[in-house]
């Protein structure tokens, strides 16, 4: 009696693991006729034989408008390219997260990320105005297919600027989904502490004679990305190079000069101490983005003096100095309000 139930058991299984094959044959013949862009991620039970099937898109996406194309031109300020690069949400859902990486790692504004005074105020710009960011820090496998990405790349080798960028933009990425928050400093705990004075002699703390190194890059990244930004704002123009000495609140209310060697981390003292005061925009006013925490000089008002016909020179984080409209610039991606001040 034992020999025959076992006899019937063995059957069944039997049955049961030819239904299974047979089930995963038409699978594969099926497979055939997928999409390209698509990939069939079906599991099989083993205990009750179901099938779950979901399709998952397995390209990266293709920007409606890029950078380096007529259309990306017509886009005149940051705000309107934000908007012409979200990805569609019933792509964005169904995307594998390696094609997320990799559409994420081709975002027009994602050298936007080293325009701000940390890395930090740059990630969280980029991540407050970018679906596909949010999505990736969403998915538990961020982080294992950015290293598979940072690994092709360098067995690769390739020395083109996008390249060198993408390897730059793998190592910030893969440290804000880490550790969900970047250093806060730009700089390394060894950089000089130094000072400046406003016109009223408040004393402004600083960080003096940065190299690249204190940024966590080398010459060659910089001018990489530097070009990135370039192709994200071709409507600039750029007055000086990438520099990693001084930034935005050193240029506009310290010094312009080419040799100026403070990175100023706040200005509000020039502001709080009596040395300038708002007022009305003209040229030569000292402009502050407020929650973009960005300074510039007006260079330009054109007629009504709205936004839109004001001009701002000001230096862009670890970049260099850019001439460009009041709104096409990295610090109007979210909520700001812009002061001037003479």
């Amino acid at each position: 009696m034992f020999q025959n139930k076992y006899q019937c058991e063995r059957k069944f299984e039997m049955k049961r693991y030819f239904l299974l094959s047979s089930i995963l044959c038409l699978m594969l013949c099926f497979g055939v006729a997928v999409p390209a862009a698509y990939a069939d991620s079906t599991t099989v039970s083993y205990e009750t034989g179901e099938i779950s099937t979901e399709y998952t898109i397995s390209e990266p996406y293709e920007y409606v408008v890029k950078p380096n194309t007529a259309e990306w031109i017509k886009l005149t300020s940051t705000e309107e390219k934000v908007k012409a690069t979200q990805i569609p949400e019933e792509i964005l859902s169904k995307m594998t997260t390696k094609a997320l990486v990799e559409t994420v790692l081709k975002y027009p504004l994602l050298p936007n990320m080293y325009a701000f005074n940390t890395q930090q105020q740059g990630f969280d710009a980029v991540l407050s105005s970018f679906n596909g960011l949010q999505e990736l820090l969403k998915r538990s496998d961020a982080s294992l297919e950015i290293q598979q990405y940072q690994n092709k790349l360098s067995i690769f080798k390739t020395t083109d600027s996008v390249s060198i960028a993408q390897g730059v933009y793998t190592e910030t990425l893969l440290e804000g989904i880490n550790s969900k928050k970047l250093i806060n400093s730009v700089v390394t705990p060894f950089a000089v502490i130094s000072s400046v004075k406003t016109p009223k002699g408040t004393s402004v703390e600083t960080y003096k004679g940065l190299t690249w190194s204190d940024h966590g890059l080398t010459a060659s990244e910089a001018s990489a990305l530097q070009t990135q930004m370039v192709a994200a704002y071709p409507n600039t123009t750029v007055l000086s190079s990438q520099s990693p000495s001084y930034n935005c609140h050193s240029y506009a209310w310290y010094s312009q000069s080419s040799s100026n060697a403070h990175w100023m981390n706040s200005a509000s003292s020039y502001r709080t101490d009596g040395s300038y005061t708002s007022g009305i925009a003209r040229v030569g006013s000292k402009i502050d983005y407020g929650a973009g925490d960005h300074s510039g000089i007006v260079t330009f008002i054109g007629q009504g003096g709205t936004g839109q016909d004001i001009d701002v020179k000001s230096k862009w984080g670890i970049y260099g100095v850019f001439s460009h409209n009041f709104a096409d610039c990295p610090y109007t991606m979210g909520n700001y309000s812009c002061t001037f001040w003479n």
